[in-house]
């Protein structure tokens, strides 16, 4: 399964647009990205790079079904890929090997997205590292600040890629990476879901992809990486350069702190024939999917266990994809959905509004959801948690212990009342 066979399946759908005419790599992406946000776009000609770019190409929940092929019940089936993990078989030949060359980040089309942005970012790639004393590869999502024509700065955050970044430079080493661009949106899912410490992501993908998943060890540092992508740049995280990271639009749609981190220094660069480059916009759709979904499934699945029916889960577009979830399950007693927006913070820490409604109500529809808060939630009915553990990526945080709010409002029918069925349709 590679990217392009999920774009053939995209343009079967409909769900792909070209443009052709040249785009400015400063904002020019960006403004397309931003007025197709339901649909994926290929860059034919952007300046200053005679590489294709692709953009949006998980953007929309029909996107999310295609890379799935599952209509219903995709969170079961995310979750049970997350506990069942297969290791992917081993090649010996990719297709990605076909060119090699030096890495210069001044031949590709990496956009700069916003007027107030650091510079140029890689925002898509995939990195690879393996964990110290063993060949077990992590994969990871992280943005890339270009500094010059082989050289970035990586934001690493503190999960498995900074434990094994902090490791080898405890030890004076450098570690070597390969950055995979250009790939099927399942491994950006994979990449972006929690598994456990030194539980391979590729794995997960694997089972994701259902058994068709291959790996090849790259050529410089014998990293594990899926072979049929459609560019893989190798290249270290030195261990003793750093340099400001930033400013950078983060999930938010709010500038990031700005952050002194290492430093890459990329030095392979092994493409396919007629190559495929790759972005995520951020603050946008497909970044709101890649953080979201995979915490979604975790909110359904331990939800599930607490409730007879979880109907649906949305971390909404205008919660940035992150802090605001909305539930819709079937609950028996007037309090169960206090539980359920508990349970809710225990599954994604980092939510911060919950709202837990009824199966009449359409979570993706925020006028129904809005409804229901007003007409459908009373005195009782909120629930306010003061200094929890909060965001780093939202704004209002207290910055000096990163606590926050935490609010459950519960906007279900109270089964001791009438009046709760709504006659009109909520387009009326």
């Amino acid at each position: 399964m590679s990217l392009r066979h999920y774009m053939e399946t995209l343009k079967e759908s409909n769900l792909i647009i070209e443009v052709h005419d040249e785009v400015k790599f400063e904002y020019g992406v960006t403004e397309h990205l931003q007025t197709n946000k339901d649909k994926a776009v290929m860059f034919y000609n952007v300046e200053g790079s005679h590489f294709p770019l692709l953009g949006n190409s998980l953007s929309s929940r029909e996107q999310l079904k295609l890379v799935l092929n599952k209509k219903e019940n995709y969170y079961n089936f995310f979750q049970q890929a997350l506990l069942n993990p297969t290791k992917p078989s081993k090649t010996e030949t990719s297709l990605t090997f076909s060119n090699k060359k030096r890495v210069n980040f001044s031949h590709l089309p990496i956009p700069k997205f916003f007027p107030g942005d650091g510079g140029r970012y890689l925002s898509s790639c995939i990195v690879f590292a393996k964990f110290p004393g063993t060949d077990t590869p992590n994969m990871s999502i992280h943005r890339i600040m270009i500094l010059d024509d082989q050289r970035g700065t990586i934001r690493i955050v503190p999960r498995d890629l900074n434990k094994i970044f902090q490791e080898n430079k405890k030890n004076g080493l450098d570690t070597p990476i390969a950055v995979v661009n250009g790939y099927h949106p399942i491994l950006a899912l994979a990449a972006s879901s929690p598994t456990p410490l030194k539980q391979s992501e590729l794995a997960v993908a694997n089972s994701l992809m259902r058994g068709k998943l291959s790996t090849i060890k790259t050529p410089r540092h014998n990293i594990a990486v899926p072979s049929d992508v459609e560019f893989i740049l190798e290249g270290k995280i030195l261990a003793n350069e750093e340099m400001r990271e930033g400013p950078f639009v983060d999930i938010t749609g709010t500038y990031d702190d700005i952050r002194i981190q290492p430093i890459v220094q990329f030095e392979d660069m092994l493409y396919r024939d007629e190559p495929i480059f790759q972005t995520i916009l951020p603050a946008y759709e497909e970044h709101f999917i890649l953080m979201g979904f995979p915490r979604e499934a975790e909110i359904h699945n331990k939800v599930s266990k607490i409730v007879s029916k979880v109907h649906g889960v949305s971390l909404t577009p205008s919660g940035c994809g992150w802090l605001n979830c909305v539930i819709s399950v079937s609950t028996k007693n007037d309090g169960d959905a206090r539980e359920v927006g508990l349970t809710a913070f225990e599954a994604h820490p980092s939510l911060k509004w919950c709202t837990v409604v009824d199966k009449d109500i359409d979570i993706h529809n925020s006028t129904a959801v809005e409804w229901a808060r007003v007409t459908r939630a009373g005195t009782n009915d909120i629930t306010l948690l003061e200094k929890m553990r909060g965001s780093s990526l939202d704004p209002s945080r207290n910055r000096d212990d990163n606590t926050s709010i935490k609010i459950i409002i519960d906007a279900t029918k109270k089964k001791d009342k009438n009046g709760y069925e709504r006659v009109m349709p909520f387009d009326h």
